[in-house]
């Protein structure tokens, strides 16, 4: 007989009590996992929201930046161990939720948490204040007087489900500036932030039951109106039509930052085309596509490959897609819904028309399933991709040459990944930032985000706390009361 495990997919502080769960099941090959989640009412959410921001007031705002560091790294060292049941349980569960390769779910998510350890959250502190401590205290101005940073009481984080783990970038930046949280997850993947709190709460109970996660439909107005009253600030990871949504219902002068649809593509120089090198960094391009089956943001759909190198673009092209097959036979891609398996048919079916009548054009394809995609253009363009590792490829003269293509879409800009010699790297940095990329990595680590990184070019924990200024002549003026003075 199969034994049964229950997963509460919710975190709530301890003080408050969920008066009923809804359940599903999902079945390995000898485990039912039953799945826990709250039945809630716009009620829960003020209670909720007033026990967080109790915490809050009475515990985590009295804690120096430092302290709040070394808890959150307890917490991650617990998941750098591989025998730790929280771990072992994200690792059998997040699989079957999401339909993700488990050994790629092992992979990724082992590499993500250690983004979170103290010397890195030291350094994106470091990276955004000039003083951390100013999170703590009123501290010294160059140009004189004195200043602290407030976050607000109170986060609401609306949260994808696309991608597991990136989550807790969200909850970390609240932490760190001290600022309770209702986090709101999508069903498709609502169990890491759970049990990385639990993880928190292992280490400070207090300090964890400042946080509450909840997951909920989309959309669901009884619950997200009194979320965002209840807050002073909004985050909200998700589609452009998500972040429309909400943003709709927030409040003028509350803060809200969102983090949407965005485009990240590939740029190869002819340089890592060289015999030694291309294999490598064709091997590199098929990782960046294939992990998390180009659901995350960062991870490219379109690659612009320069002419002149050892092997030439189309080249390049069918080498990647024996890649891809490679790559899928170690990692299989994860399961796909019918829209989703419908608009790659569609996809394939537009360019495989538009290749019987265009040389130009070539079309690579897994065979009897829709697996992966490689589109390739002997000319410059830009087009988005029905994912699911399906990318296309555009042959160049000059990598330069390319950035009319892309320009026109600068809002929707994310990450490019490159692969060229160190002395066009400047060069094309500045060309690349001024057309709207706010990313520059490395192919091969596209979807590995550095800590401290600027989110759509923007700062992340700047963005979210108010300054209160002491002006320096009011430091000199209240000189006149103390009774001491001369």
């Amino acid at each position: 007989m199969d034994k049964h495990i229950e997963v509460k997919v919710y975190r709530v502080p301890n003080t408050v009590v969920i008066d009923q769960e809804g359940e599903e099941r999902i079945q390995s090959e000898d485990t039912v996992f039953v799945i826990k989640y709250p039945i809630l009412h716009r009620e829960d959410i003020h209670r909720m929201a007033k026990e967080v921001q109790n915490n809050r007031e009475n515990y985590l705002f009295t804690l120096s930046i430092n302290e709040i560091v070394e808890k959150i790294d307890l917490a991650v060292q617990k998941w750098l161990d591989p025998d730790y049941p929280l771990r072992q349980l994200a690792e059998k569960v997040i699989p079957l939720m999401t339909g993700y390769d488990a050994e790629m779910v092992r992979l990724e998510l082992k590499r993500y948490i250690r983004t979170f350890r103290k010397k890195e959250l030291l350094r994106f502190l470091d990276e955004e204040f000039d003083q951390p401590a100013i999170l703590d205290e009123f501290r010294p101005r160059k140009t004189g007087g004195m200043s602290r940073a407030y976050g607000p009481s109170t986060i609401f984080h609306v949260f994808s489900g696309n991608v597991p783990g990136v989550q807790i970038w969200s909850l970390v930046m609240g932490l760190l500036v001290k600022s309770a949280a209702i986090g709101k997850t999508s069903m498709s993947e609502p169990l890491f932030p759970v049990l990385f709190v639990q993880s928190l709460a292992e280490v400070d109970e207090k300090l964890a039951d400042s946080v509450a996660i909840l997951p909920w439909k989309g959309g669901t107005a009884e619950l997200e109106e009194p979320a965002i009253q209840s807050s002073e600030a909004v985050i909200v990871y998700g589609s452009q039509e998500t972040v429309e949504k909400v943003r709709s219902q927030v409040p003028a002068g509350k803060k809200f930052l969102s983090y949407g649809h965005k485009i990240s593509f590939a740029m190869i120089g002819r340089e890592a085309l060289s015999p030694d090198q291309y294999f490598t960094t064709i091997h590199n391009l098929a990782k960046d596509i294939s992990v998390y089956d180009q659901q995350s943001c960062l991870t490219p759909q379109s690659v612009y490959v320069e002419e002149g190198g050892a092997i030439n673009p189309v080249q390049v092209a069918e080498m990647l897609a024996a890649e891809l097959e490679r790559y899928n036979l170690k990692h299989p891609r994860g399961k796909v819904s019918n829209e989703e398996a419908m608009a790659i048919h569609k996809f394939r079916n537009r360019y495989q028309l538009q290749a019987f009548d265009n040389d130009n054009i070539s079309l690579y394809t897994s065979t009897g399933n829709t697996s992966w995609t490689v589109v390739f253009h002997d000319e410059a363009g830009f087009e988005g991709s029905p994912l699911n590792r399906s990318v296309h490829v555009y042959a160049v003269a000059r990598l330069e040459d390319s950035l009319s293509s892309i320009k026109p879409f600068r809002s929707f800009l994310q990450s490019c990944g490159l692969a060229l010699s160190p002395h066009r790297l400047f060069k094309m940095a500045d060309l690349l930032g001024s057309i709207g990329v706010n990313r520059i990595c490395s192919i091969g680590s596209m979807n590995h985000a550095k800590s401290g990184w600027h989110h759509d070019g923007g700062f992340n924990l700047i963005d979210l706390v108010k300054i209160t200024d002491i002006e320096r002549d009011v430091e000199q003026y209240m000189e006149h009361y103390d009774p001491d003075v001369e």
